[in-house]
């Protein structure tokens, strides 16, 4: 085989290889798209596209809830979930993070809340996206949802309003590692583990790789984990809605 030969064959490795390497980047970090029952879930509802994310907008809203995606999913997944809270005055947004990575976006929630100075802020995330959550709540003191997600840091000396939700199929936060993980919540934190829920579950995204699948009716669920979720915000006592001029 003459050099030339072999410099060929170098070369055409080493293409193949990145092309081999591109490719399960690619399939390792596809975005997971949101099905159309979450469009379904907006249908009726106002909505605002921002640089920061999609607003779902009450009439006379109260409080407003800044929620960041888990890793590579769809803002639009968690429609189903958290869409309907506006009925109840809230205003939701679905955060929008680069390259759907949380952390590649932390100040998302704040950018939210500065648009709407006049409403109180509650931040929440799923998986990746509520440890995201949890570093912005502590820092600023927020009000706190959690769905199948925990602090990076120990936070069992603070105080702040803290909902965790976890589920008992979830493939990729197990409930004995949750339980473990949960300890690190403020000490006041409420903690559910919701029967049936797996970790895709708390969105509409289909299934995800590692997961276990769900055993109840993933309707039913969303049902429970919102009226966690309400239960949890109206706890907080935001009963008057702030003037008009908050949702701008």
């Amino acid at each position: 085989m003459s050099a030339r030969q072999v410099v060929l064959g170098v070369v055409l490795g080493a293409v193949a290889l990145a092309a081999l390497a591109a490719g399960l980047v690619l399939f390792l970090f596809r975005p997971l798209k949101a099905e159309p029952v979450a469009l379904d879930a907006l249908k009726g509802l106002r909505t605002r596209e921002t640089p920061y994310g999609l607003e779902v907008l009450p009439q006379a809203p109260k409080a407003l809830l800044a929620f960041y995606p888990g890793a590579r999913v769809e803002p639009l997944a968690y429609a189903p979930v958290l869409a309907p809270l506006v009925g109840n005055g809230y205003l939701v947004v679905l955060l929008r993070v680069p390259q759907g990575i949380a952390l590649l976006g932390q100040d998302r929630a704040l950018e939210a809340g500065r648009a709407h100075p006049g409403l109180p802020l509650v931040v929440g995330g799923h998986s990746l996206g509520g440890v995201v959550a949890a570093g912005v709540a502590a820092r600023e003191g927020l009000p706190l949802v959690l769905f199948a997600a925990y602090p990076e840091e120990d936070l069992s000396q603070e105080a702040f309003p803290t909902l965790a939700l976890y589920g008992t199929e979830d493939g990729l936060l197990p409930p004995k590692e949750a339980r473990r993980k949960a300890e690190r919540l403020p000490r006041n934190a409420r903690v559910v583990f919701v029967e049936g829920l797996n970790h895709a579950g708390f969105g509409a995204y289909g299934p995800q790789r590692g997961d276990r699948p769900a055993t109840r009716p993933r309707e039913a669920l969303w049902e429970e984990v919102r009226e966690e979720v309400l239960l949890f915000l109206e706890g907080l006592g935001w009963d008057t809605p702030p003037s008009p001029r908050a949702l701008r």
